[in-house]
């Protein structure tokens, strides 16, 4: 597991932060400036010269209040709480709605090397939109070796020993009309409130690797309605050889994967020669959805059996399976997680 401590100001102008409609105002030259939590800050009496509590590793954002502050004091006072505000060492400024930065504001960012940018968005969803988009650049993530597809809107990883059949399995799930995420490198990262999403690395994207025929372009060979970008990872499926007695026969026990923390169910799938994979997994995505909307059918079926034996013996059933269920917590195996080191 890897954890980014600070992502430079520049992050929020790339290609996956163009939600926020950013534009600099500014030189360019302090977007190396780091911000190294998710909150952002909205300065309020800080303009004013109270700067006791003005974090500079948290974005600034600037609205309507704001700068309509600055507008109406005099020049002196206004000099004096944004000299005061800017020597915090403040990673940089957002201002919201199209708002136009007051000269006294931008000399003193300048001469402090205070990026400023702007965005045309209201400041509630502006706000929202950078929290959510600074939480997914600073959250904890890792490198899981497998296979994340999204099979009728069910997030499903893929995982087993290297050859076991992962990404033909996948390849099948896409000629179904289900989706791809990512093959071979998995790059999960945690959101609030704990849930895991995965991707691809950027290397990777959209490709996949079928032994006997290389790289296929997925996109390419099947349009970009086969593909997604991202997935919540919802069920772990462990393709794994046939042993007696590692799965579970009827469906009652509660197996669960953690990953980064978080407990994901796991559904081991025993191969054996003539078995359709594919189908077993779609079938795993159909009875998660069941499960989604609070029907067991393996919990059914055994308080059916219960309420059978009680009838014939003249006895009173057993706990209800919801009381008396195992569940069990795996280790990850074979496939566990990576560091990002070991794959480029």
């Amino acid at each position: 597991m890897r954890r980014e401590a600070a992502v430079e100001v520049s992050r929020l102008l790339d290609e996956d932060s163009t939600d926020l409609q950013l534009e600099v105002l500014s030189s360019w030259g302090g977007l190396d400036r780091l911000l190294t939590r998710p909150r952002i800050q909205k300065p309020g009496l800080a303009l004013s010269g109270f700067v006791k509590h003005v974090y500079g590793d948290r974005l600034q954002v600037l609205g309507l209040t704001e700068i309509d502050y600055l507008l109406h004091v005099s020049e002196e006072q206004a000099r004096i709480g944004v000299e005061k505000y800017c020597k915090r060492k403040l990673a940089a400024l957002a201002l919201t709605r199209g708002l136009e930065p007051p000269d006294l504001l931008m000399e003193l960012a300048e001469a402090h090397g205070i990026p400023v940018l702007r965005t045309p968005l209201m400041t509630s969803s502006f706000i929202g939109r950078v929290t959510r988009r600074l939480e997914d650049l600073l959250s904890p993530r890792a490198n899981i070796h497998g296979v994340l597809v999204d099979v009728l809107g069910v997030g499903l990883l893929l995982i087993g020993r290297s050859g076991v059949g992962k990404s033909e399995a996948a390849l099948d799930l896409v000629l179904r009309g289900h989706r791809l995420v990512a093959d071979d490198v998995v790059e999960v990262t945690i959101r609030p409130p704990d849930t895991i999403w995965g991707s691809a690395t950027h290397l990777h994207q959209h490709h996949m690797e079928i032994r006997g025929m290389g790289i296929l372009n997925i996109t390419h060979l099947f349009g970009v309605a086969a593909v997604r970008d991202a997935k919540k990872v919802e069920v772990v499926v462990e393709l794994s050889d046939l042993h007696e007695g590692d799965y579970d026969r009827l469906g009652t026990e509660n197996h669960t994967w953690p990953i980064l923390g978080v407990d994901i169910p796991l559904v081991r799938i025993p191969l054996r020669a003539g078995r359709n994979i594919s189908s077993l997994i779609e079938v795993v995505a159909r009875n998660q959805i069941l499960k989604f909307r609070g029907i067991d059918s393996a919990r059914e079926f055994q308080e059916k059996i219960a309420n059978h034996i009680a009838q014939t013996t003249g006895t009173a059933p057993d706990a209800s399976p919801e009381e008396g269920a195992p569940i069990k917590v795996l280790p990850p195996q074979t496939s566990g997680l990576v560091q990002r080191g070991d794959v480029e």
